[in-house]
């Protein structure tokens, strides 16, 4: 049991972390971009999903940028 409330604490760090780092725009365009693409408004749905893109790409290269040192 102890093993399992450790595992969700784990996840539940992560995916705080997470949203913290991708900013209320990145989470919110991920959500609105299934809900959208759910009804199927594919094209806002696309811009949604854009906006999530975008924001999990600065996250990607300023982590690699931290891998090679570069600032």
């Amino acid at each position: 049991m102890r093993k399992v409330l450790e595992f969700i604490k784990k996840i539940f760090t992560i995916v705080k972390d997470w949203i913290v780092a991708n900013g209320v725009e990145g989470a919110l365009g991920l959500i609105a971009g299934f809900i959208l693409w759910s009804f199927g408004y594919k094209v806002y749905a696309g811009f949604a999903f854009g906006v999530f893109a975008t924001r999990n790409w600065d996250l990607a290269k300023n982590w690699v940028k931290g891998l090679l040192g570069n600032n």
